[in-house]
């Protein structure tokens, strides 16, 4: 007969208890999104709500707090092609897939907006490409945004 010592009872059930642990908090982190080793108290915005949240200031018109979300030498550009649109009217968006890289380090999105404005009548859709890319691993996401339609939308 083999009689467990305390001691050898007491490190298993230590070693059931934290293989335990980590099951459970890796399912919880996976079940609430992603684990953030390098921003734990969730500073920075993920990629999805970083776009979702540029994409909706544009539709509303809230250039000044869109222009956060883009790349720094490029937020001159951006502030000067919205003033071309200061008297627009979005009235719908629509995003497609997003397309990663490989190395998860850059993402390119393509939006179609749907505007007016009180003087015109009707509908115009303007499309925008936004280019999103960030350094390393972090959650710092920025923009580089190029409009497309924007030339038949100041003729109408």
């Amino acid at each position: 007969m083999t009689v467990s010592s305390p001691s050898s009872a007491a490190r298993l059930r230590t070693f059931g208890l934290l293989t335990l642990l980590i099951l459970v908090s890796t399912t919880l982190g996976c079940a609430f999104g992603e684990i953030r080793i390098g921003d734990p108290f969730d500073r920075q915005l993920t990629f999805d709500e970083s776009q979702r949240r540029y994409t909706v200031l544009v539709r509303f018109s809230e250039f000044q707090k869109a222009k956060e979300f883009v790349a720094e030498d490029h937020r001159a550009e951006f502030v000067k092609t919205m003033k071309s649109l200061e008297d627009a009217r979005f009235t719908d968006f629509e995003s497609e897939s997003v397309e990663l890289d490989k190395d998860k380090q850059a993402a390119t999105v393509q939006v179609t907006y749907t505007i007016y404005t009180p003087s015109l009548p009707y509908e115009v859709e303007v499309g925008e490409t936004q280019v999103w890319s960030r350094d390393g691993i972090s959650n710092h996401w920025k923009v580089v945004s190029t409009f497309e339609g924007l030339s038949q939308f100041a003729a109408n």
